[in-house]
């Protein structure tokens, strides 16, 4: 305040030492008015008597537009634009009373001037003179005055500041001397178990060893740890000293505990994180701003092959890549130097890098590398082993694309919608019955514009409408199918089936030709239908004409046998028994023709065989032993276990066991034996092998001659061979085994049927006669 006062009153002084000077000026220069006018050419200068202006300068008259005999307050008033009221109270007072005056005056330009005026003898003398530099010197001595009130005022507040702080007990203060000598120390650090002083700090401060050189600025941070009165635990202290230009110290102490603890949490932060890192599958690398390694997992080092302990000493990204270059663990790529300028270039803005890329190495492996932002301009780098995750995309591929060209090769059209209504899934067939093509059907296609493009192409519209509704259902859904008949008259059946999460299946057929199958079918059902009721009135016919002359030769012959219409001669007897046993003969061949005849190919039988294929067998035999002594031929035949039953008919298992043994007697050469032998094949099927020796291409037989009786033998095996398979059972002619000392080759004929064993309980077989 006393250096502002001091200096106000210096401006003051030289002001009015100037202004006494310039009053000097425009006396002298009045009174050399007339003398030298050439002087005030440049001022405006008025002479009044009183307010009446007597003469004035040539400038007055240009600028003021006065003249003569008008009043100076008048032209005063008029020129002037700031300090009017001002400088006419001053021109007052100086008429009446002669008070001199000296103001600061502004025109209405703006211009300032400097007004003077004092008495001359009766007279008065006014004078404007130009200012610019009065108000020049005057703004720059109000800025120094404004200024140096600023630079007290706030040098009154930093002291206040500074000694508030040093009174809240938060913050000590200090200068030390260059020697290290203590020059001033104030304030104090409180805590919970006391007080720190600053001549404690101070003093721990000078004892301490000079370990902590100033950095560039002069500043000097370090950590210090003092116990305070009464405490348990020490209280860490921030220290800062400052070095001065002089070579004078100054310092302050603040509390460090919020800081300390803020370090060891982040230090157990940084552990934990470590130990965590050292775990993940994925390597990590955190390189700081300058490029250097700061931190790693050991995945980092697996990855990407490199020495754990060349990575301890932080090296830089660009020698990381040129280390991976070596190691081949980097995509291969034609300009190395560009592709790790770009890798390099993530460090220009790591704010906003976004770096995501698959490395495709050379021994097979894929790698996924992101680079996101680390904070203060780090980038933390990620690589990722996604081998495994490759393969598993490429196998679903491949799974998707074979169950694609698998549903293409279906010839049932096939399309599914969401839960949404929208088209997920459409195959070729489809498309084939339809007529359309990936463009006009294709996946995200609503269900809605499929049904409109289906209706317009079928004749049955309804269908579609229930379609709509199975697909938009969300309550429980049940398969259904209709029909639907293209424009084209193709028949097609559609079935709608509900999929797992609301989704829906359409399966579309083309059931044209299996419905003309079934129509020919019918039709062909039909017709044998008819074939069958005309082959039974046909063999009731032939049955009918040929049992009844029959019945009369065998009616006949028993009378003539019968005693009691005469008594015959033994020869006549022998020729009535030849009539008779003739006549059972062919009655039992019109039988096995005509049971033959109404036989039908692949009808099972109604009820299995329950006889004896023992009594089966030697039956034909008694039937054909005559046939075959006329043949020169012997039939033989082994019985076996009763206990087998043959699972077939009855009268087809007679039939061809009949038409083997009568087959191989035609087909048998003179002299030779027919072997019949029936057997078990395990405890479910029965065979039937019967042994021949055919007679040479050419040979005739004593029944028939030439190629009658060789033909008549092959189609008893063909007939045998459909009556077996219609049995459900195997058929087999060709070579038999040779026996030692034949010299010829048998023919061995086999039959297998399934059978069953007789189970124990069961009625014993009855003889012929009784079953019938």
């Amino acid at each position: 305040v006393f250096e502002m006062t001091g200096l106000l009153a210096l401006i003051a002084a030289g002001a009015a030492l100037w202004l006494g000077r310039r009053e000097r000026q425009l006396t002298a220069a009045l009174t050399l008015e007339r003398e030298r006018s050439e002087d005030l050419a440049h001022s405006i200068v008025f002479r009044t008597e009183g307010n009446r202006i007597l003469d004035l300068s040539a400038m007055a008259a240009e600028r003021c537009e006065a003249a003569p005999g008008d009043g100076l307050a008048d032209v005063l008033g008029h020129f002037l634009r700031d300090g009017r009221e001002e400088t006419l109270a001053a021109l007052d007072l100086l008429i009446r009373r002669g008070r001199p005056m000296r103001l600061l005056v502004t025109d209405g330009a703006g211009m300032p001037w400097e007004l003077s005026g004092r008495p001359r003898g009766g007279e008065l003398l006014i004078a404007l003179t130009d200012a610019s530099l009065v108000v020049t010197e005057l703004r720059k001595s109000e800025a120094r005055i404004l200024a140096r009130e600023r630079a007290l005022d706030a040098g009154w507040h930093e002291r206040r500041t500074l000694s508030s702080l040093l009174e809240a007990g938060s913050i000590i203060a200090w200068q030390r001397a260059p020697d290290g000598g203590l020059l001033w120390a104030a304030g104090t650090v409180a805590t919970r178990e006391g007080a720190v002083t600053a001549q404690q700090i101070t003093a721990l401060v000078r004892a301490r060893p000079d370990d902590s050189p100033p950095d560039e600025a002069g500043v000097m941070r370090s950590r210090l740890e003092i116990l305070p009165p009464g405490a348990i635990e020490p209280l860490p202290l921030q220290v800062i000293e400052v070095l001065g230009v002089d070579g004078t110290i100054s310092g302050v102490a603040t509390d460090a505990t919020v800081a300390a603890q803020a370090e060891r949490t982040l230090g157990r932060f940084v552990q934990t994180m470590t130990e965590t890192f050292a775990h993940l599958t994925a390597g990590l690398a955190i390189f700081d701003r300058n490029q250097k390694l700061v931190l790693f997992n050991p995945a980092f080092a697996q990855l990407l092959q490199l020495d754990p302990s060349w990575l301890a000493n932080r090296p830089s990204l660009r020698d990381a890549l040129d280390a991976l270059r070596s190691n081949q663990r980097i995509p291969e790529t034609g300009d190395f130097h560009a592709w790790r300028a770009r890798l390099l270039n993530l460090f220009e803005n790591p704010e906003r890098a976004d770096f995501d890329e698959v490395w495709h190495l050379a021994d097979g492996t894929n790698m996924k590398v992101l680079a996101r932002p680390h904070p203060h301009g780090s980038l933390a780098f990620v690589f990722d082993d996604i081998s495994d995750r490759v393969r598993l995309e490429q196998r679903y591929r491949q799974s998707i694309d074979l169950q694609v060209a698998t549903l293409n090769r279906l010839e049932e059209g096939l399309c599914v919608f969401g839960a949404d209504g929208r088209l997920q899934l459409v195959n070729a067939a489809f498309h084939q019955i339809f007529g359309t093509d990936d463009r006009t059907v294709h996946p995200d296609l609503h269900a809605r514009e499929v049904i409109r493009l289906c209706r317009g192409l079928t004749v049955e519209t309804e269908v579609w409408e229930r379609v709509n509704k199975f697909i938009t259902a969300e309550g429980a859904r049940g398969a259904s199918s209709d029909r639907l008949t293209l424009g084209s008259n193709r028949a097609l059946r559609l079935r709608l089936a509900p999929l797992p999460g609301g989704a829906t299946m359409i399966v579309i057929v083309d059931v044209t030709d299996s419905e003309r199958f079934a129509d020919a079918l019918r039709e062909r059902n039909e017709a044998l239908e008819n074939a069958e009721e005309m082959r039974s009135a046909v063999l009731d016919q032939i049955s009918h004409r040929l049992r009844t002359p029959l019945n009369t030769i065998f009616g006949f012959g028993q009378l003539l046998n019968d005693p009691r219409f005469g008594q015959l001669s033994g020869r006549q007897a022998e020729y009535a028994a030849g009539i008779l046993e003739a006549s059972g003969q062919l009655l039992d061949t019109i039988d096995e023709v005509t049971d033959l005849a109404s036989l039908q190919p692949g009808r099972r039988p109604e009820s299995e065989s329950d006889e004896n294929l023992d009594e089966i067998v030697s039956l034909a035999q008694s039937l054909l032993e005559k046939r075959a002594a006329e043949a020169g031929i012997i039939l033989r035949f082994t019985p076996t276990d009763e206990t087998l039953r043959a699972a077939c008919d009855g009268a087809t298992l007679r039939q061809i066991v009949f038409n083997m043994m009568a087959g191989a007697v035609q087909r048998a050469v003179a002299g030779s034996t027919v072997t019949v032998e029936v057997g078990g094949v395990g405890d479910d099927k029965l065979e039937i092998a019967m042994r021949e020796r055919p007679r040479p291409a050419g040979q005739p037989n004593l029944l028939s001659t030439g190629e009658a009786a060789q033909t008549d033998g092959l189609a008893a095996l063909s007939l045998t061979q459909r009556l077996v398979e219609a049995e459900g059972g195997s058929f087999g002619y060709g070579p038999a085994p040779q026996r030692p000392g034949d010299a010829a080759t048998d023919m061995l004929t086999t039959v297998v049927f399934p059978a069953e064993r007789e189970r124990a309980g069961d009625l014993p077989a009855l003889p012929k006669a009784v079953r019938s």
